[in-house]
């Protein structure tokens, strides 16, 4: 029957163990002719009939899909059919060609193209995507689900069914409907429809997201080719979003723009499409057609001022009030163009208007200076003008990573002891999970127009004035379990990736200090816009005249950004600078580099919070060519320590430390910062006469001074006595990272100290050696810890997804693979223990500080039932 539904003669080849079916007609200059899902060779078969008079047109069906064997039990992924079609070519013995894609044969003949590229003539790409898969529309998304997806692609023929309606412009013909339908009629013939769909890499756990992005790398090698892209407009999946995406990749391309088609483009357009293919793929070799007022200084005050980050607001607000403070993106239907990207900017006038509405309420509902407020509230102008209305009332605002779990937020609200609760409806769960937590509140407050649970909504505060109010100097408080007094400015808890969360008192002096670094080392200036992935690190930009943009991001899942949106951001606004974790830069850069984009407009991108590994550094300088790299160190009670650039990190001769660990290089101290190395103890130290100062390549603790160290924890006394060292009237803080100095004064980072593990003979530190098993390209990154009470080190491995060794003979093989490189380093020879982890358990904040003490327990679990077996 396949005779009546295909005018042409079946032919068959054998790939990879099976019959592969394909349509070979015509002679001349041969064609390979790519089909997509849920499609085969059928949808090619008017461009054969024309053409076939110039032209040798081979259109296969890929194995599985057709009329070309099923092979049950087995699933193929984009790597492999890329293989078969190289397979299937070479046993034609076809020297040269050009290539026609669809759909999923876009990128798997890009795949192919990249192995054969000085076999290849001409291109063309129908409706298909590349690297795009976050533009592809939620009912793909949808059918990538397991359950759904398998309902939709496999047990039912729904999806074959919306491709011949939804994916055709004008009403297709009975006869073509069941040619399309041909090959699909049960649900063991659809098999391979669930693995396309399943096969799409919508994030970087995927294991076809790697050979995405080596597609992505080898783009502007077929750019070099003469190119034509063929689009229907009424496609629902490939919309006119993607068609830019693709057409982006390919910059001298001819784009041929079909209004009245769809997704089947031959069949809704063949009088437009196929003499467009018939006229590009005719022409001689020779004719291709292819042929973008600074601020002030910060002037010091003494304690008992007002908040230094509401003041430089209210002064910006006075001498540039139309300078754009705020800007939040929102997505607003249009009834005309769908859903559109739209950008709310709230100027320095309006910004200081709506904090002084709110410094009312405050005072109605009774804040008092000093009082300790909780803030959850999604980043935007709220955020900011809630949080310095606290400030203006002299009261502290409080600061905590939503995304630490219930457990850990929960012993942070207890430390913080909050007079008052301002939070999104969502943060106000709390109350009702930890009603105990907020038996002190005066008041709470819900961060939108309707309140939760009665308690006061912002609707609230519009019936208060506007105009300017005093604010309130800012207490000078005193605590028992204070190291000494303070003016607190502000509380924000660290991450707690080396154990419990602990509230950092910032002080007023740390800020005004912490803001001058900012401005004059990291170059922040007024008038500039800012990428901000840290929410907190807004109140520094708000302050120095610079604008926030807040992306989409849920909280206490920073990786969940949508790079997409973010990219399109920095384009949109002509963004400057960025401050984020290297893992959300990672994922940025990923993006941005596999849909051919750059980031010209970025002059600043900083990456803190982890060690930033050189790779990514390298990644991110290729998709921001105009920007500088910079990666500050430091810590919630002292930022930033040191500056180093992406430029210094690549091209430095950098000293390994004496025993042989090379540190990352961290860069020399700002201004006004002393760092010290000395002999690492889990004492107490009281004096600094009482610690051992270490020379230059020597490993040991890093401690520092200067004014942009907090001077305490709150309500810790354990922690502070533990976390300073008093030096005459000043004092010094203790990082907790092991690291050593060059004898050009530069910092190495070799550790969190209590990530090192010690055996009897030496010390193994977390950074250096980990260093060593990152290089191998199956690992995505790995964790020394240690095991059987933390005696023996141990190397746990997060591979890359599609390197999972999910067989006994594959993870002994990856096993030795890891034996056999630590055996050439001195470093590593003592490591035996080798454990592999699909996902390391990591902080919210930077989505990158891995909590090494639950890896550890994983890996005792592991290594008693080994012994056990």
């Amino acid at each position: 029957m396949s005779d009546q539904v295909l005018p042409f003669q079946s032919r068959f080849v054998s790939v990879a163990g099976h019959k592969m079916h394909y349509l070979d007609e015509g002679s001349g200059p041969v064609v390979l002719l790519f089909h997509g899902n849920p499609t085969w060779s059928f949808f090619y078969r008017n461009v054969i009939r024309e053409l076939k008079g110039s032209f040798r047109l081979i259109a296969p069906d890929f194995l599985g899909c057709g009329l070309s064997d099923r092979t049950p039990g087995t699933h193929y992924r984009a790597i492999d059919r890329i293989s078969q079609l190289q397979e299937f070519v070479d046993a034609l013995g076809l020297e040269r060609f050009s290539v026609v894609m669809h759909d999923w044969g876009g990128p798997l003949g890009t795949g192919f193209m990249l192995r054969n590229l000085n076999r290849v003539d001409r291109v063309i790409y129908l409706n298909t995507t590349l690297t795009e898969t976050e533009s592809l529309p939620p009912i793909i998304k949808l059918a990538a689900m397991p359950v759904v997806g398998k309902l939709l692609t496999r047990h039912t023929a729904t999806f074959v069914k919306l491709t011949t309606s939804m994916g055709a412009h004008r009403k297709l013909t009975p006869d073509i409907v069941s040619g399309y339908r041909f090959p699909y009629t049960t649900r063991q013939r659809r098999d391979a429809i669930w693995d396309f769909v399943a096969d799409i890499p919508f994030d970087a756990d995927h294991p076809t997201y790697t050979q995405m992005m080596e597609i992505a790398a080898g783009l502007p090698k077929i750019a070099e080719k003469p190119v034509k892209i063929i689009w229907g407009l009424q496609d629902p999946c490939f919309h006119r979003e993607m068609l830019s995406k693709v057409a982006a990749h390919f910059p001298k391309a001819e784009i041929l723009e079909i209004p009245e088609a769809s997704h089947l483009v031959l069949d809704d357009a063949p009088q437009v499409a196929i003499p467009a293919i018939q006229e590009f793929l005719s022409r001689p070799a020779a004719v291709t057609g292819h042929e973008m007022p600074r601020a002030e200084p910060v002037v010091d005050r003494e304690p008992g001022s007002i908040h230094a980050v509401y003041g430089e607001v209210a002064r910006l607000a006075e001498s540039m009030p139309a300078a754009v403070a705020v800007v939040t993106p929102r997505w607003v239907r249009d009834p005309i163009n769908g859903s559109a990207l739209h950008y709310q900017q709230t100027n320095y006038a309006d910004l200081l208007k709506l904090m002084n509405q709110y410094q009312r309420g405050f005072a109605e509902l009774g804040l008092a200076p000093g009082d300790r407020v909780l803030m959850l509230v999604t980043p935007g102008a709220d955020f900011l003008a809630l949080s310095l209305a606290v400030a203006g009332r002299g009261a502290t605002p409080v600061f905590v990573d939503p995304g630490i779990g219930l457990k850990r937020l929960s012993r942070c609200i207890q430390d913080a002891d909050p007079a008052a609760f301002i939070g999104s409806p969502r943060a106000h769960l709390l109350r009702f999970l930890r009603r105990s937590l907020f038996h002190r509140i005066k008041f709470h407050v819900t961060a939108s127009e309707w309140a939760f649970s009665r308690g006061y909504s912002l609707g609230y505060f519009k019936r208060f004035a506007n105009a300017p109010i005093a604010p309130v100097p800012l207490p000078v408080l005193r605590d028992d379990g204070s190291l000494r007094a303070r003016d607190a400015a502000l509380i924000a808890f660290t991450s707690g990736a080396t154990g419990t969360p602990k509230g950092v008192v910032i002080t007023n002096s740390m800020l005004r200090h912490e803001l001058s670094i900012i401005r004059d080392v990291l170059g922040q200036r007024p008038g500039t816009k800012d990428l901000t992935l840290l929410p907190i690190f807004s109140l520094f930009n708000v302050a120095l005249g610079v604008a926030s943009v807040f992306p989409a991001m849920p909280a206490g899942k920073p990786l969940a950004l949508d790079a997409a949106q973010a990219v399109k951001l920095v384009g949109d606004l002509g963004i400057e600078s960025s401050f984020g974790s290297p893992t959300l830069w990672n994922k940025l850069a990923e993006y941005a580099f596999r849909t051919g984009t750059t980031m010209p407009t970025l002059r600043r991108i900083f990456m803190a919070g982890a060690a930033v590994p050189k790779s990514t550094i390298e990644l991110v300088k290729r998709v921001v060519p105009n920007g500088e790299i910079a990666t500050p160190y430091g810590a919630t009670e002292a930022l930033p320590i040191t500056y180093v650039t992406g430029e210094e990190i690549l091209g430095g001769q950098w000293q390994p430390a004496v025993t042989g660990e090379q540190g990352t290089p961290v860069g020399k101290p700002v201004p006004g910062i002393d760092v010290r190395i000395i002999r690492s103890t889990s004492d107490s130290i009281k004096s600094i006469s009482q610690a051992e100062a270490l020379p230059a390549g020597e490993i040991g603790e890093v401690i520092v001074r200067g004014p942009i160290v907090s001077p305490e924890y709150l309500h810790r006394p354990d922690a502070n006595r533990s976390g300073k060292i008093i030096d005459g009237a000043d004092f010094w803080h203790r990082v907790g990272d092991l690291g050593y100095v060059d004898t050009s004064g530069c910092l190495y980072y070799c550790g969190r100290k209590m990530h090192s593990v010690y055996t009897a003979d030496r010390a193994f530190h977390s950074v250096p050696l980990e260093e060593i098993f990152n290089t191998l390209p199956k690992v995505r990154r790995s964790a020394l810890v240690g095991t059987r009470g933390w005696r023996e080190p141990a190397i746990v491995i997060e591979p890359l997804p599609q390197f999972w060794p999910d067989t006994a003979e594959k993870e002994s093989a990856f096993r030795a693979e890891l034996e056999a490189l630590a055996g050439q380093s001195e470093l590593t020879r003592g490591i035996k223990a080798f454990f592999f982890h699909r996902s390391f358990p990591v902080d919210a904040r930077h989505n990158a500080k891995i909590f090494r003490d639950q890896l550890g327990d994983w890996a005792d679990r592991q290594l008693a039932s080994r012994q056990a077996a």
